[in-house]
């Protein structure tokens, strides 16, 4: 499985205004390709932004793990990164090998959790 990070850019109601503001906001999606990133990301915002929106950017991401939670609050995805510190066999320096992790949870602190347990 591939997955990308998509920024997605659309306009916003200010609170107590009429006036509209840009909020980028990103975006993670599994797909084959660029292409089909991009047409997945289009399809699930649409029924959701009512006005025009772009797509500003697609990405690769590269997951080491996922860590799920079926807890009906858990409805946010964290992105943690995590550096393990191993000695290099060569040179016997300790070397940092950051790892990226994906917590499903319901706040930051109950993912920082998560991911310890895990």
């Amino acid at each position: 499985m591939n997955w990308f990070e998509c920024k997605v850019i659309y306009e916003k109601p200010v609170e107590n205004s009429a006036a509209m503001k840009k909020t980028p906001e990103l975006y993670l999606v599994d797909a084959l390709s660029f292409t089909e990133a991009e047409a997945r990301i289009i399809e699930e915002m649409t029924p959701f932004i009512t006005g025009s929106f772009e797509v500003a950017n697609i990405k690769r991401a590269k997951y080491n793990e996922l860590f799920f939670c079926d807890e009906e609050a858990a409805d946010r995805w964290f992105k943690c990164k995590v550096s393990f510190i191993i000695p290099d066999e060569k040179t016997g320096k300790d070397k940092k090998t950051p790892n990226n992790f994906l917590v499903q949870s319901s706040d930051l602190k109950d993912a920082v959790k998560k991911l310890e347990d895990g």
